[in-house]
């Protein structure tokens, strides 16, 4: 009986010190608990029901709530991303303002995406802190014709344009931007020596 009730009330706690997460507020058990914070996110709530395979996750992020659910797995899985409303997060060293709307819906087996639909879009981005900076409309969609793909745009009128085509799988992403000669973010992307002092359009290679 106690080790039913141990399995049963597995604390959150144990999870965490194991796998040496930066959680912060930890409560509940390992199947339905919370986190004050995880890093830049928070809170963090979730429900996990391994013998239904499906788990749902509801956090917090820059000002923004989001949902998601992962059901399935590993055989015939599905994925729903969705973007709520404002909620109250953890504040970190910037800030961003805007509200995200829509959803984003995945299907796979085991490690493969087979196919995905809809997307996520932001109007009026900006960041608020720790100075303040227009950043205009914004677009998430993925891409499951050639594995894992992330696709994002970033518009604002008379500005820039800015594209990110990022491979999650292989842990890459090519970002592509142009921008107007009196761009406000073109003082950002020299001092982040994305952009050479006379250029106006560059690209760049990430990883991680």
């Amino acid at each position: 009986m106690f080790c039913l009730t141990l399995v049963v009330e597995l604390p959150a706690r144990w999870l965490v010190a194991g796998l040496r997460l930066p959680a912060e507020g930890v409560n509940g058990s390992v199947w339905q608990g919370q986190f004050a914070r995880l890093g830049p996110v928070g809170p963090v709530q979730w429900t996990w029901r391994p013998w239904q395979r499906d788990l749902q996750v509801r956090l917090g992020f820059q000002g923004q709530g989001w949902q998601g659910r992962l059901s399935g797995w590993p055989w015939r899985w599905q994925v729903d991303l969705q973007a709520l409303g404002v909620q109250p997060s953890v504040v970190g060293g910037y800030r961003l303002a805007g509200q995200w709307q829509g959803d984003i819906k995945l299907q796979g087996s085991g490690q493969r995406c087979l196919a995905a639909e809809g997307r996520i879009t932001v109007a009026d981005l900006a960041l608020s802190a720790p100075w303040s900076l227009a950043l205009g409309q914004g677009t998430l969609r993925m891409d499951c014709a050639q594995g894992w793909r992330l696709n994002a745009e970033l518009v604002r009128q008379g500005q820039h344009r800015m594209d990110l085509e990022a491979d999650l799988a292989a842990r890459r992403a090519q970002v592509d931007f142009a921008l107007q000669a009196d761009a406000a973010l073109t003082p950002v992307l020299r001092g982040l020596q994305w952009l050479g002092p006379e250029d106006t359009a560059g690209q760049r290679r990430l990883g991680w």
